[in-house]
This record gives structure tokens, C-alpha cells and sequence, in this order.
């Protein structure tokens, strides 16, 4: 029992030591057992075996002297501490035998070990060299072979997502039916007169394709989680529970299919993107890069999450883009991005800074019911189409300083909740403004309306600066109210102007031969803005003739 006492306390102080130095005891490294417990052990099993048999030698109680059979009682101490001696031989024993087979377990451990380790690196670096080969069917044999070691080895799924977006950033030119699918604006679209490659460089180029198809068809089948998955192997995860990032920088890709797919880090800076790219409902769980991207054909990034910092500046869109329903939970870098198809970011959220500054939509650019809940910069934005903003929020300030209208904008029912600045705006075509909620300070200085501007039902909350603003066709101002100070002073206005029912404060500053209505009892604080020649008809009590009274022209003509 003492023995076993021991065996076991040698065993819990080894087991302590390696959890305390936070390893786990099948896996601790060797170590020689430490001379000082295994002293203190051995002196104290010495002194209580010795103790003991000299009890049971009878040293220190003396011998019954009425017994009968003394000396069958001393043979029978005799034998019993031979026995204790024999129990503490055997523990001793029992201990180097225990200490020998943990010796060997754990040597023929390590060595299984490393053999899977020579193994593994053995068959890394033969699919490594078949990636290599001059044959598109060995590179296939490579690819495959690397998901297989990816799949059975958590620790080597990194590497192998390395080794795949290595492999696509390797230069290539696709076939000319790819090239041709091309939007033709893309420069990536060949000429009607391009001299054709020979034969055997587009048979090449094929065979490449299907290799490189078969990477980015692995790359995304690991990188993508469904509800529907019943292998949970098939999303890759490292042995720390961490995401796949990919290196896709530069990259040619064709038909690239992402959706649904969860990346930690995404650097797909400067690639090509041929064909359809489809990035819908992806997720970007850390920083996603997609500055000086080049998309070929139409990008789906719909309902794309970015919950870092997401780079697209200077990023091409030659043909159609979809970001609709897409989440920016960081800030979003699209300043100087070229869209020269359709753009459609209906319903995006921004939730942090929003740089759209130098961006240019050539197409139809719908940005409806998209809400910016941070900094929204359009400064020297370009809309040459059709610009859509329709009930836009912008929770925060609105920076469309010199933002160029080419076409129709539609601004109806905005919400703008923070300061907003479309001073030197121009709008070269009809502006609609009309319903749009203006919550903080708007700044229209110098802005100009070429075309016919409706500011109808206006609600301009905040201080409202007009200075100098150019109205070159048709300006409706009906229903619009000026809560706040209203400095109109020097705006000019070539054409008809309609003012029915619009009111400012006693503050504004009108342009010439634009009055106040008198202040009727019991009126509110804004009252009407009518024209001087109005006001010199109007009746006494502040109420104004209309034309029915002989009073002239109405308010809204010129």
C-alpha cells in the first residue's frame, strides 16, 4: 500500500509539472526524473519499511513470554517483514519497469510522429512539383493532391490555400472566346482585327484554363459555409479555429464564384476579373482589398459583408455592378472607382466612413434608399447618367461639394440628418429635389441648376446657404420651409420661379424683390415669401390678393 502510495504521487507530480508548464502529459518532452523528489520518496519509503519491520520483529514491544508458541510468532514476524521487504523490492521494481514502458511508448510516439511528418512534407512537395509540370493533368493530379493533405492536416490548410492563390497569381492571358466575352468598352476585349494566337498557344491557353478553373472551383469550395452542409470538414478552419485568408493580389481570374463565402483577410488588389464575378452574400470578416481591381463583365458583390475596412478605390467596373443590399460595417474606401456600366447600391449600409469622393458612374448610378450612418464623401463624384438618390439617408454629414449631374438626379424624399454640402454642385439636367428632409445645416453656395430644379416640400431644418446659387431653368420652390436663417442673397434666378406657400424666418435674406409676408395675429413664426409686386397688392391684415382679387400676376409666375 505504501508502495502504491509513492508510485502514485511520482505519477501526479509529473502529470502537475507538465499541466502547470501548460503541456499536455502524453505530449510533454522527456525529461530525467528530478533527484530530489525521487530521494525524498525513497528515504521515507526506507524509514517506514524499516519502521515496520522492526515493529513487527517485535524491537520495540517485547515478547509475549505466556505464549505458547513464541517461536511460530517470531517466525510469523520474521516472515511478514520479508514480505513488506519484498512489497518495497516490488514497488521499486514495479517503478523503473513503469518508468521504462513510458520511455518506450513515448520514443515509438514520437517516432510515428515524425515519420508523419516526413510523410506529409514528402507528399507536400511532390504536389508542390506537379503544380509545376508542363502537362495540365499532372497539375490537376497536384491540386487535388493538395486538397486531400489540406483536408486530413488542419495545420497545413493555410499553406495550401497559400500554394492555390500562388498558383493564380502566376501571369497568364485567357483564351480569346474569354477575352471575347469581355464587355466591349474593357480594354481586355480584343479588336475585331486582333491577329488570332496559333493553334497550339490557344490549346495551351485552354488546357490552363481548366487548371486554373479547378483552383478557384477548391479555393472557394473551402472557403464557403452553407446551412446545408453535412461535412464539416468542407469549410476550412486551422488548428487554432481561425479563417482561410487568401492572397489573390494581381491575380487572373475567370468566372470567379465566391458567393457565400467566409474569408478572414481578403487582398484581391489589382486582379482580373474576366467573365462573371460573383462575390454575392461573401463575407469579409477582416480587411478586404479590392483597390485597382479590373472587372472584365458584370460583379455581383450584392449582399456582401465587410465587417473590416473595405478597399475599392480605383477599382474598374467595365461593365455592370451590383452592390445592392451590401454591408459596410468599417469604413469604405470607393473614391476615384470607374463604373462604366449600371451601378446599382440601392439599399446599401455604410456604417462608417463613406469615401465615394472623384468616383465616376458613367451608366445609370442607383444609390436609392442607401443609408451612409457615418461620413458620406461624394465630393468630385461624377454622375454622367442617371443619378438615383433617392430616399438616401445620410445619417451623418454629406460632403457632394463639386459632385457634376450630367443627367436627370433624383433626390426625392432624402433624408439628411447631418450637416450637408452641395456647395459648386452642378446639375446639368433636371434636379428633384422635392420632399427632401434637410436636418442640419445645408450649404448650396454657388451651386448650379442648368436644367429645371424642384425643391418642392422642402424642409430645410438647419441654417440653409444659397449664396450665390444659379438657377438657369425652372425653379420650384413651393411648399419649401426655411426653419432656420435662409441667406438667398445674390441666388439668381433666369426663369420661372414658383414660391407658393413657401416660408422662411424673419431672417432670411431674400433676393431682390423677394418680401415677407406681413404677420397676421396669431401667425407662426415662418411666414410667406411672396414677390415685392405681390406684397404691394396685398390686402391689410397681411392676407395677399390673388389674381381673382385684381391684384396682378400670381406668387409662382415671373
Amino acid at each position: 500500500m505504501v508502495t502504491m502510495a509513492t508510485v502514485r504521487f511520482l505519477k501526479r507530480w509529473r502529470i502537475g509539472r507538465g499541466a502547470s508548464r501548460g503541456v499536455a502529459s502524453h505530449d510533454a518532452p522527456l525529461r530525467p526524473m528530478p533527484f530530489l523528489p525521487v530521494m525524498v520518496a525513497v528515504v521515507l519509503v526506507v524509514l517506514l519499511g524499516g519502521g515496520a519491520a522492526m515493529w513487527l520483529l517485535g524491537v520495540w514491544s517485547p515478547q509475549p513470554q505466556a505464549t505458547l508458541a513464541a517461536e511460530r510468532f517470531r517466525l510469523d514476524r520474521i516472515k511478514t517483514a520479508l514480505t513488506v521487504a519484498a512489497g518495497l523490492a516490488a514497488g521499486v521494481t514495479l517503478l523503473m519497469t513503469l518508468r521504462r514502458q513510458a520511455l518506450s511508448e513515448r520514443a515509438q510516439r514520437f517516432a510515428e510522429s515524425d515519420a508523419l511528418e516526413q510523410r506529409t512534407t514528402t507528399l507536400y512537395v511532390a504536389a508542390a512539383d506537379q503544380l509545376g509540370s508542363d502537362k495540365a493533368a499532372v497539375r490537376l493530379a497536384g491540386l487535388y493532391a493538395l486538397e486531400r493533405l489540406g483536408q486530413d492536416n488542419p495545420k497545413l490548410r493555410q499553406t495550401v490555400v497559400d500554394v492555390w492563390c500562388a498558383y493564380l497569381r502566376m501571369p497568364y492571358i485567357p483564351p480569346v472566346e474569354v477575352l471575347r466575352r469581355n464587355v466591349k468598352r474593357s480594354p481586355e476585349h480584343p479588336a475585331d482585327d486582333a491577329e488570332v494566337p496559333d493553334a497550339k498557344a490557344e490549346a495551351e491557353r485552354r488546357e490552363e484554363l481548366q487548371v486554373r478553373l479547378t483552383a478557384q472551383r477548391l479555393l472557394a469550395a473551402h472557403l464557403r459555409r452553407t446551412k446545408t452542409d453535412t461535412d464539416e470538414t468542407a469549410y476550412w478552419i486551422d488548428v487554432r479555429g481561425s479563417r482561410m485568408t487568401t492572397d489573390l493580389v494581381g491575380a487572373v481570374l475567370v468566372d470567379l464564384n465566391l458567393t457565400s463565402c467566409e474569408i478572414e483577410q481578403g487582398d484581391l488588389s489589382g486582379a482580373q476579373f474576366h467573365g462573371y464575378a460573383n462575390l454575392s452574400e461573401a463575407q469579409f470578416h477582416g480587411n478586404a482589398d479590392l483597390s485597382q481591381a479590373q472587372f472584365h463583365g458584370n460583379a455581383d458583390l450584392s449582399q456582401a459583408q465587410f465587417h473590416g475596412y473595405a478597399d475599392l478605390s480605383q477599382a474598374q467596373f467595365h461593365d455592370d455592378a451590383y452592390l445592392n443590399w451590401a454591408q459596410f460595417h468599417g469604413d469604405a474606401n470607393l473614391s476615384e472607382a470607374q463604373f462604366h456600366g449600371n451601378a446599382d447600391l440601392s439599399e446599401a449600409q455604410f456604417h462608417g466612413y463613406a469615401a465615394l469622393s472623384q468616383a465616376q458612374f458613367h451608366g445609370y448610378a442607383d444609390l436609392s434608399d442607401a443609408q451612409f450612418h457615418g461620413y458620406a464623401a461624394l465630393s468630385q463624384a461624377q454622375f454622367q447618367g442617371y443619378a438615383g438618390l433617392s430616399g438616401a439617408q445620410f445619417h451623418g454629414d454629406a460632403d457632394l461639394s463639386e459632385a457634376l449631374f450630367r443627367s436627370h438626379a433624383d433626390l426625392r424624399g432624402a433624408q439628411l440628418h447631418g450637416d450637408a454640402d452641395l456647395s459648386e454642385a452642378q446639375f446639368h439636367r433636371d434636379a428633384n429635389l422635392s420632399g427632401a428632409q434637410w436636418h442640419g445645416d445645408a450649404y448650396l453656395r454657388g451651386v448650379q441648376f442648368h436644367d429645371d430644379a424642384n425643391l418642392g416640400g422642402a424642409q430645410l431644418h438647419g441654417n440653409a446657404d444659397l449664396r450665390g446659387a444659379q438657377f438657369h431653368g425652372d425653379a420650384d420652390l413651393s411648399d419649401t420651409q426655411f426653419h432656420r436663417e435662409a441667406n438667398l442673397r445674390d441666388a439668381q434666378f433666369d426663369h420661372g420661379v414658383n414660391l407658393s406657400d413657401a416660408r422662411a424666418t424673419p431672417a432670411a435674406e431674400l433676393p431682390p424683390r423677394w418680401v415677407l409676408s406681413s404677420i397676421a395675429p396669431g401667425a407662426e413664426l415662418l411666414r410667406e415669401v411672396i414677390r415685392a409686386e405681390d406684397h404691394e397688392g396685398a390686402s391689410p391684415g397681411g392676407q395677399r390678393k390673388t389674381a381673382a382679387d385684381g391684384a396682378g400676376a400670381p406668387a409662382d409666375a415671373t
